[in-house]
């Protein structure tokens, strides 16, 4: 079974929120990817203490949870012509038509820089349209990123000399990737082909250094920057434009 959302509440709304304890960690970090807070804290440092920490913040994560609630509305995407959305790091504007079949059809068209949606004539009601196109798309980003990751996941493997054992491609929006260092398993998610290509290479070299330094330690981060040079830079990029592959 999944486990539970966990949220805080901060003011009126109820942020939904992730806790990361770390051993060799000797600072709080509290940022968001989305809507979901993310925390990351040394082990030792107690709930109470994070919380009054928090507090201490509310007015800065209040404001900036209000921001992005106000910009995902703006983003959500309901599928309609000329809106746009981001693949392989470019803006790919949909284009809508309604056709005599029976089921959905997506594909995307690189020459034209299109996500193509074509609706049976027969489907009318807008919330089911949504509601499976929205299916559809993650589907097809999952298939894609499925591939993309088996293209660079053996060269970074090769080039790094770090090897892994599996790879899977999970429906997630809180977290990029992630890495299990005792099985050297690995998990991307499915959104990543909404990305640029550098920034795909980054996470993939990010979760094969977990294999060898499972914490965010500075000889992790020296290890990532032997391969990305430029890391803190995509890295704050990443963290600025999680809500992209948001849909």
């Amino acid at each position: 079974m999944a486990n539970e959302q966990k949220y805080i509440k901060i003011k009126d709304k109820d942020i939904p929120v992730i806790v990361r304890n770390y051993k060799k960690s000797n600072k709080l970090g509290i940022f968001f990817r989305g809507n979901i807070l993310n925390i990351s804290k040394p082990t030792v440092l107690k709930f109470d203490k994070m919380m009054k920490i928090i507090k201490d913040n509310e007015e800065q994560i209040y404001s900036q949870y209000i921001k992005i609630l106000d910009t995902d509305n703006k983003t959500i995407k309901h599928w309609i012509d000329g809106e746009k959305i981001l693949y392989q790091g470019e803006e790919y504007k949909i284009i809508r038509e309604k056709i005599e079949q029976q089921k959905i059809e997506i594909y995307i068209d690189k020459d034209k820089k299109e996500l193509k949606i074509n609706i049976p004539t027969n489907l009318i009601d807008e919330q089911e349209i949504k509601k499976n196109v929205d299916l559809g798309i993650k589907r097809l980003f999952k298939n894609n990123t499925q591939v993309k990751i088996q293209e660079r996941l053996p060269y970074w493997s090769k080039k790094t000399r770090i090897e892994y054992s599996t790879f899977k491609i999970r429906d997630a929006i809180s977290r990029f990737g992630s890495c299990v260092p005792a099985t050297k398993a690995l998990h991307f998610s499915s959104r990543l082909i909404m990305l640029p290509e550098d920034k795909i290479d980054a996470i993939i070299v990010h979760e094969l250094c977990h294999i060898i330094h499972k914490n965010h330690s500075k000889d992790f981060y020296t290890l990532v920057k032997k391969y990305i040079p430029d890391y803190d830079e995509i890295d704050k990029w990443l963290k600025q434009n999680g809500k992209l592959i948001l849909i």
